[in-house]
Formats: C-alpha cells, structure tokens, sequence
C-alpha cells in the first residue's frame, strides 16, 4: 500500500500544458488515452434551451426588473395547468426603480420556514425540453414515491405543453407548465416564488444568463440546483452570490450531476468513514474510476466550449482552489484540479497504482471534479492539509472496448457531432454505466485507510444526471439543506454525504445506484445497479 503522507512531498507541482491538454481532452476524442477504443466523447452534462432576449409579451426585455414581486405574484396555477409568467406579474416604471433601490436590504433578509412553507410547488424543472431536461421530466412523471408537486418550464410554451402530453399518462400526473425567460428576471422571480427548489438544465448556463435563475431563487426563497460543469463561471458565481444566500438560508448548489456528484460523494464520505475513528481526517483522497462507459449531447459540446473560452486565462493552482477560498495556504497541497497520486514509483500523473493494482492515469473530468471536492473537504475538515486526486484505471479501457463493440453501433450508431438539443441513442443512456471508487488514507502515527465503492447503472452523463439530479433536487425541496444552512454549498454539503448514498442507493426502486466499503467486490445479494 502507497500513502501519500508517507512518500510524497508538501507540494507536487505539474506543468501548466499537460493540466490544458487534459482539459481539451475533456471534449475531444480520448484516442491517446484509451488505448483499444477508436474514439469516446464526453463532455460537461447540461442540455441547451432555446433562449431568446425577448419578453414573453414581445416587449424589450428590461435587465433592471425589482422585487415588487415578492408582495405581488402570479396566481398560482393548479396541477396541469399552464402559467405564463411575464412583465404583467411584476413591478413596472417607478415600481421596478424603487424595488431595486431596496434590493439590498431584502436579499441580505433571512428567510423564514414559513416563506418555504408556504409555496404551492416543491419542485421546478426548468430547461425541461432540453435533452437532459426532458429525461428529467419523464423520471419524475413515472411516479416518484415521495409524491413531490412539480412543474415544468422554460421559455417555449408550446413545447412545454407537447413534453407534459408525451411524458404524462393521464390528466392527474400532468405536471404544471410555466414560461419564463432567463432574461426576464421579473417572470423568472414570479416564477421561483411559487416554488422550494429550482432545478435547472438550460445551458451552456453562463452564456445563456444562468445567473439571472440564481438571482431570482435568493430573492424568492428558492433553493437552486443545477448540473453544470461550467468552473469558470462557478467560481464567478461563489464571489457574486455566496455571501448573499448564505445570509439569506437559501442553498445554491451547482454540479448536482456527473459534474461532480458522484467524485464528491466518494471523496467526502471516504473521509467521513476514516475520520469517525477519532484520529482526525485523511492526509490523501483518491478517486479512482474503473468503468466509464457513456456519451456526448449537444449541450455538452456547447457548454465545453463556452466553459474553456470563459477560464482559458484562469492559472492552474488559482483554479484549485477556486471554490475553496477558506482553504489556508498552508493546506493547498495540490497544484492542478485533478491532483498527482502517488504512484508505485512516487508522485506522477501516470503509473502503476498499488492501491489498486491497476495502472492509472488522469481522469479527463478531474479538472472539474477536483475544485467541488476540495470545497466540501475545506469546510467538512477546516485548516486540514488534504491531498486529492481523481484518475480513472486501466479497466476504464477494458470495459470501454466492450461496449463500442456493441452489435448497437452499427445498428443505431451515435452521433459523433451531436447539436443542441441531441443526445446519445436509447441504447446507450441503457447500456452506459460508471464505476468506481474513493480511497481515504491517513499516515503515521495513526494510519488507517476507508474506502468507498460506487456502481450505477445508464449513460452518467444524462441517464444517470438526470435520475441523480432529480433524487437531489426532491430531497431538498422536502427536507431543506443538511442543518439547514444557506450559501454556495456541494452536494455533500447540502445533503450529507452519508444521506446521498442512502438517497441514491434506494432511487429507481433500487436500481440506480450501488454502494459498498471495503471489499472491491460488491457483496453478494445487493440489490442496485
């Protein structure tokens, strides 16, 4: 066994071209990574909408719209019903100058239960006719246990209504439609008033005004998620919004799907496990993948290419860190987002790994993955020196090979340039699956290891997302944030990381997720994916 505490230096640098190289790897072909495939592609998880800068009444859209609204709202629909939500919903002239004169002072007032209380809806999808929104919609209208009120929305009402026929069996389980736009925060902000969380597909989100949604929810007393891999624009959103909906009680909770709740999952509650002996936290987490079998959407090629656009200029070490800013200096031991593990041999971004006993190399999803994680460890282990690091083994290329060997491929091949709005086949969002594992260690004197094994089942990007994010988005709407804190959270942080295993292990009557410690075998009999 190899343990970073005992082999590795206080730092280990990395050039600055391999970490740009991974992440135009993220959205490229992987051929010089797996070797034996031909080709793999996947990128960030987010489906577009179709969003426009015009109001929903074909006036111009006015950016300066107030919070009147929070004392005049829409009335609320009933279940199955459509609401169109526009300027006529909110403040207008002198009314919209003088909310945004008081804005400050109402954003920085707390919330209270009852403002949650007292909404008609628990959940709004919002990007619903997207491809990733849509199967969002269709998990939820099969009947969620749990019984969540939900609506669907986005800008174009006509689509909206021809999702809520195609996915709903009859009129009882139709959800409500709501149309709103993203650049029209008076009907964005009507619009989460009515409801405990919104939960959001349309990207790429920085460029099509993510932000205004993130707004709207603090203002309204609305619990954000979203399934972005978009790290510039997280980071910008920390800065800009923090502090405003940590005052305010409300979770804003980006990268509640592939990007990067299954690596946050895996690296929290490794730690977790480790540290409940009383010894204190781990001095090395790794995540390791072993299987990664799954596609690209549209939405993702577009979210990845605004996404590297947006950062090209941010500087390795600054993204790190970047969603971690309480992390003393003295405790940023990695230099790259996705960490250098500690090979058989010393520190490297390739080689053979014997805790293991597979060869690794850097996972192409580590740059995103890594400051999501090094936040949740930040503020779950306060001041503690914790290296991270994600790869993916060997057995990544193996089960890979295996599945574009497929007799599908031919049958009903994939579309290797997929525009917004596309996804991979039904075969692959049925066949895709992911893997893995998360290694906490501590050194001497008190050295001790904790692992954690993940198997799920469908395409992770979208097949598995969209079922993640959705079991997320539920259990907040229901039961609130874990201790019912406010602010930028991860999805440990806002849930729990013992509770997400338990959330996903129970999801799609049991046939989601699997979890297990220890053992690299799952145990016999266990039900999941």
């Amino acid at each position: 066994k190899v343990s970073r505490a005992e082999t590795l230096p206080p730092r280990v640098e990395a050039t600055s071209l391999l970490n740009v190289s991974m992440m135009q790897d993220r959205f490229l072909p992987l051929a010089l990574i797996i070797a034996g495939c031909s080709w793999i592609t996947l990128g960030l998880p987010s489906s577009p909408a179709s969003l426009a800068a015009t109001c929903l009444d074909g006036e111009a859209c006015d950016a300066g719209s107030g919070l009147g609204l929070l004392q005049k709202l829409a009335s609320p629909s009933t279940a199955g019903q459509t609401a169109k939500l526009s300027r006529a919903d909110a403040p207008l002239g002198t009314r919209a100058a003088e909310a945004r004169k008081g804005a400050l002072d109402i954003s920085l007032t707390p919330c209270t239960p009852e403002d949650f209380a007292s909404k008609d809806l628990d959940l709004i999808v919002y990007g619903a006719t997207g491809y990733t929104g849509k199967l969002a919609a269709a998990y939820l209208a099969k009947g969620h246990p749990r019984h969540p009120r939900w609506a669907i929305a986005g800008r174009h009402e006509e689509e909206l209504n021809e999702l809520r026929e195609t996915i709903s069996s009859g009129p009882a389980d139709r959800p409500t439609v709501l149309v709103a736009d993203l650049q029209d925060e008076n009907a964005l902000r009507a619009m989460t008033s009515r409801a405990k969380v919104v939960l959001t597909f349309a990207g790429p989100y920085r460029k099509y005004g993510g932000e205004n949604l993130i707004s709207a929810a603090i203002a309204t007393c609305t619990h954000y998620a979203d399934i972005t891999g978009e790290g510039p624009w997280k980071a910008e959103m920390l800065e800009k919004h923090g502090e405003s909906a940590k005052a305010r009680g409300v979770a804003i909770v980006q990268a509640v799907g592939l990007d990067s709740m299954p690596a946050d999952i895996l690296a929290t509650r490794s730690a977790e496990m480790l540290a409940s002996d009383g010894f204190g936290p781990p001095t090395d987490i790794t995540v390791m993948w072993s299987k990664f079998n799954g596609l690209m959407s549209g939405g993702t090629k577009a979210a990845g290419e605004d996404s590297m656009l947006f950062g090209a200029s941010i500087p390795d070490k600054a993204h790190t860190f970047a969603l971690a800013p309480e992390t003393p200096e003295e405790a940023r031991l990695d230099s790259v987002p996705g960490g250098v593990p500690a090979h058989l041999e010393g520190p490297s971004l390739m080689g053979y790994d014997a805790n293991f006993s597979q060869f690794t190399v850097p996972y192409f999803m580590g740059f995103l993955d890594g400051p999501t994680v090094r936040r949740s460890l930040a503020l779950t282990f306060p001041g503690a020196p914790i290296h991270f690091s994600e790869v993916m083994g060997q057995s990544v290329m193996t089960e890979m090979a295996k599945f574009f060997t497929d007799p599908m491929m031919l049958l009903d091949p994939p579309n290797l340039d997929p525009a917004p709005g596309e996804g991979p086949p039904q075969w692959v969002l049925d066949k895709g699956g992911l893997a893995g594992q998360g290694l906490a260690v501590r050194g001497a004197p008190h050295a001790a290891e904790a692992r954690l094994h993940l198997e799920c089942h469908g395409d992770p990007g979208y097949a598995a997302t969209s079922k993640w994010s959705v079991e997320f988005a539920v259990q907040l709407a229901l039961e609130g944030p874990k201790d019912g804190a406010g602010g930028y959270l991860t999805p440990t942080l806002a849930l729990g990381a013992e509770t997400l295993v338990q959330l996903l292990s129970e999801a799609n009557s049991g046939n989601l997720c699997s979890f297990w410690e220890g053992s690299a075998q799952k145990p016999e009999g266990q039900e999941g994916a």
